[in-house]
């Protein structure tokens, strides 16, 4: 590589710029806020499923099963 695109290519010392900083809101817009309030939802539902299989799994393993 020559010198002069050695001493053109970024050295990833500074913080990345963000050209659109005043076109996009933090926030972001309410269709991303719903996936993600969807998303959170979705992901404590199935936590709570887990602890659900998990405690049945640990109750039927301590006693037989009366249908057997």
């Amino acid at each position: 590589m020559s010198e002069e695109l050695m001493a053109a290519a970024p050295s990833g010392g500074g913080a990345p710029r963000n050209r659109t900083a005043g076109l996009i809101h933090s926030e972001g817009s309410e269709a991303t806020r719903q996936m993600r309030e969807r998303a959170k939802r979705r992901r404590e539902a199935e936590a709570k499923l887990q602890l659900r299989l998990m405690d049945t799994r640990s109750k039927s393993a301590g006693t037989p099963d009366p249908a057997l």
